[in-house]
């Protein structure tokens, strides 16, 4: 079971650029919603789990308002956040490069 969840993003990211490429679209396009929660962004960006976007936050590399927000409602007893995915991919890309 641990094997497939670390093989299931790699043949997401695979089929999802093989499609675009099928379809003549670019893969890394902006979307046109910006804020996503963890699950959702940590897709987009090609990250393997949101754990890895919370743990970027936590250690100061995301900035507050620039590349996450907090979403929470005053009386939740949870944190729940938002990722703007397109400032994330920057900051992703400058550091592979």
């Amino acid at each position: 079971m641990s094997d497939l969840k670390e093989l299931e993003p790699m043949v997401r990211a695979i089929v999802h650029k093989t499609l675009a490429d099928m379809l003549g679209i670019n893969a890394i396009q902006e979307p046109q919603r910006q804020w996503y929660r963890a699950a959702q962004a940590a897709k987009l960006l090609d990250l393997e789990t949101a754990d890895n976007l919370h743990d970027l936050r936590l250690s100061g590399d995301l900035r507050e308002g620039a590349h996450w927000r907090d979403t929470s409602s005053k009386n939740s007893k949870r944190p729940s956040y938002q990722y703007n995915v397109g400032n994330c991919r920057k900051l992703l890309e400058s550091r592979r490069s």
